[in-house]
């Protein structure tokens, strides 16, 4: 061992004269030259020397003490556990300034009490990072409890980079963060995680506070806000949330999923939110003046007893929602989202269907809400006191264009105490309501949707258990090309598939673009559409195609190209 020091000391001194040629990183092995993690620490030389851990429980906690090494097990977290149990303190320390040239890799940590300050407050459980934003990879944290901030992790004005970690069983007795607590403008990158069965007061799995990390390709399931935000709790906080499934996360009062909170505006796109819980308001999501962006993400048997199953908008929240699903959620008011107390967020492209609420069962708007809904689809949603599809009430008047209300129970459209939506171009079953504003296009015939096989043992259409949950249309239905005429598409906006949003020259009513496949319009798809494949082609990824190609981008990327060609044949068939 002696030996082997000696010639990292000697290479980390010709490095630094100036000598080339010289290998200067040393292998220490833990527990072959160093009986602890953090005697290897200690001796190692910063840039230059790397921990390598054998399989086995380390009863100690360690500090990185500035240092840029990596310390990893060579046999990974299943087998190489960071035990605090009986210690206290945090299981990990990053408090010297460490960067990203700091690595902790493949260990479970457990057993961690935090790091305590002057006033009795504990930080981070598992790990603490203050100014510092180390690496951290293929971890495991687990069984970690502090009293207030961060049972996993807690970053304090630090970004980390944490990769393929799992947060599992974590908890904060008083406090916040359960799984990970960001706060003084810590933005870290979290991408291929598990938040697990953690469980605080707010922030169940995180709490984001001041602060925007990037959430990419993660799960939250199981984590218990005993307060607010069962899956991730936001307070004046911007995060970017990417390909996330938020799944069965309770909260007591609000957010079963997500809570955001003091303008807070997080990204969501392509996320998934089913399952989750609160006892009061959002289900799914909560938002109290925030307005995030929520785009092409799944809201489905999210549940609240009191409002909004799906989605809660409260006291000036306008996100702003796109191609987004709603269905299955329950609440008392607004099974699907509810909006109060002048929040008007604007719905493009979505569908709410089977969401259940004694008033409002798709959609609740309350107190000076008037959203801007356009190119959405209601249908089997179901009020069981009023207002199956859409409830308005209190001054609350809506814009609604390019819609379809169709089916929902015990109506449609319900307005009260001076609120009256207008209503453009949109099919509503039964006619306009009374109150309601007539901005001319309006019909009331059946949108024709494309009908799945029926639930009963005759496998026919007997016209009342008939299962209508393809809310696309069909072939010859009065909705296609009866949307808006003057509708100009904004750039980048597609149908709820992915496609066009106009096809055949006018935009189609409901969320779904009918066509695709259709190049010559007869709404019929067939070898003679192939007939344009060779004019509408561009090539591999060449650029984007002629006007009038939009039917034959199968794919949506903006070009026809030979990726296309798949989705052309199954349609066409053999």
């Amino acid at each position: 061992m002696f030996q082997t020091r000696c010639w990292a000391k000697a290479a980390a001194a010709f490095v630094s004269i100036g000598w080339v040629g010289v290998s200067a990183a040393a292998t220490l092995n833990v527990p072959g030259d160093f009986a602890t993690i953090q005697a290897c620490i200690d001796a190692a030389v910063s840039g230059v020397d790397e921990c390598v851990v054998a399989p086995g429980t380390y009863h100690e906690t360690i500090n990185f003490l500035g240092k840029a090494i990596t310390v990893r097990s060579s046999g990974g977290a299943d087998v190489t556990t960071i035990d605090a149990t009986g210690i206290g303190g945090s299981v990990v320390t990053c408090a010297s300034g460490e960067g990203q040239d700091t690595v902790l890799d493949s260990f479970t940590i457990t057993g961690g009490t935090g790091t305590a300050d002057p006033y009795g407050f504990t930080y981070g459980g598992g790990m603490f990072n203050d100014h510092s934003s180390p690496t951290v990879s293929n971890c495991t944290f687990t069984g970690n409890t502090t009293r207030y901030f961060g049972g996993g992790i807690y970053n304090s004005s630090s970004s980390p980079t944490v990769s393929n970690c799992t947060f599992g069983g974590n908890t904060v007795t008083n406090g916040s963060g359960g799984g990970m607590y960001n706060e003084k403008s810590s933005n870290p990158t979290v991408t291929d995680c598990t938040f697990s069965g953690n469980r605080a007061y707010s922030g169940g799995g995180m709490l984001n506070d001041h602060s925007s990390p990037e959430v990419t390709n993660c799960a939250f399931s199981g984590n218990t806000g005993t307060g607010e935000g069962g899956g991730m709790y936001n307070d004046s906080s911007n995060p970017t949330v990417t390909s996330c499934t938020f799944s069965g996360n309770t909260a007591r009062y609000f957010g079963g999923g997500m809570y955001n909170n003091y303008n807070s505006s997080p990204t969501v796109s392509n996320c998934t939110f089913s399952g989750n819980t609160a006892r009061y308001f959002g289900g799914g999501i909560y938002n109290s003046s925030s307005s995030p962006t929520v785009t092409n993400c799944t809201f489905s048997g999210n549940t609240t007893s009191n409002e909004g199953g799906g989605m809660y908008n409260y006291n000036f929240s306008n996100p702003t929602v796109t191609n987004c699903t709603f269905s299955g959620n329950t609440g008392y008011y607004g099974g699907g989202m509810y909006n109060r107390g002048n929040s008007s967020p604007t719905v493009t492209n979505c569908t709410f269907s089977g969401n259940t609420a004694y008033y409002g069962g798709g959609m609740y708007n309350r107190e000076n809400s008037s959203p801007a809904v356009s190119g959405c689809t209601f249908s089997e949603n179901t009020g069981t006191a009023d207002g199956g599809g859409m409830y308005n009430r209190e001054n609350s008047s809506p814009a609604v264009t390019n819609c379809i209300f169709w089916r929902d129970n015990p109506q449609e459209i319900l307005n009260r105490y001076g609120s009256a939506p207008t209503l453009r171009f949109s099919d509503v079953q039964g006619g306009l309501p009374l109150g309601a504003v007539d901005g001319g296009g309006n019909i009331n015939v059946d949108p024709m949707f494309v009908r799945v096989p029926d639930p009963g043992p005759d496998g026919t259409w007997d016209g009342v258990d008939d299962d209508y949950g393809d809310l696309r249309l069909q072939a010859g239905s009065p909705c296609i090309d009866a949307g808006d005429p003057g509708f100009l598409v904004p750039p980048g906006e597609t149908d709820l598939d992915g496609h066009a949003r106009v096809l055949c020259g006018q935009v189609d009513m409901g969320a779904y673009e009918f066509g695709i496949g259709d190049y010559d319009c007869n709404q019929t798809v067939n070898l003679s559409d192939f007939s344009a494949w060779s004019s509408c082609m561009a090539g591999p990824h060449s650029g984007p195609y002629e006007p009038g190609c939009e039917a034959l981008d199968f794919d949506g990327d903006g070009d026809v190209d030979l990726l296309d060609f798949g989705g052309f044949q199954r349609i066409v068939g053999p």
